[in-house]
């Protein structure tokens, strides 16, 4: 069955916030990935979390925290190109970049490309968020796959 997917990042807001200078692997420790069509990481980690996402259906990234007076907002999806490999398309609507709807509770909604020859391909992409605490934010990266199906 088809349908549009949900994908929430969820954060330790606290945690990440309180860090100066995190690495990229800090910051994959304290973010986790799900959504709401089995998307999965066989490793647990954030950079090997798969989503599975349908040609002409919408994707949302969303951003989560359950710590008090932090929001976490998606900034924007960028395609992640495999400069090695010809072939590569982003198979989003949009093209490289697409910018999340603004402000502490941004939010990211794409469609995907209905392009026979987009199914069972992968894409790398990176989710820009940032993490709003009383009137200052911080920004910062990961960079999840999503496999298109027909």
């Amino acid at each position: 069955m088809s349908k549009n997917v949900q994908i929430v990042l969820t954060v330790d807001a606290n945690s990440l916030y309180q860090m100066s200078n995190p690495s990229q692997e800090e910051i994959d420790t304290v973010t986790t990935l799900s959504d709401d069509n089995d998307g999965i990481s066989e490793n647990g980690k954030v950079q090997d979390f798969t989503s599975n996402v349908y040609l002409g259906h919408n994707v949302e990234w969303i951003g989560s925290t359950t710590d008090n007076g932090y929001s976490v907002a998606i900034d924007r999806i960028v395609y992640d190109f495999d400069l090695n490999d010809p072939n590569d398309k982003c198979f989003l609507e949009d093209d490289i970049t697409i910018m999340g709807t603004g402000g502490s509770n941004s939010k990211v909604v794409a469609t995907i490309k209905d392009q026979v020859e987009m199914a069972k391909t992968q894409n790398i992409y990176k989710i820009e968020f940032s993490i709003h605490y009383n009137d200052g934010a911080k920004s910062y990266l990961i960079d999840p796959k999503l496999i298109a199906n027909g």
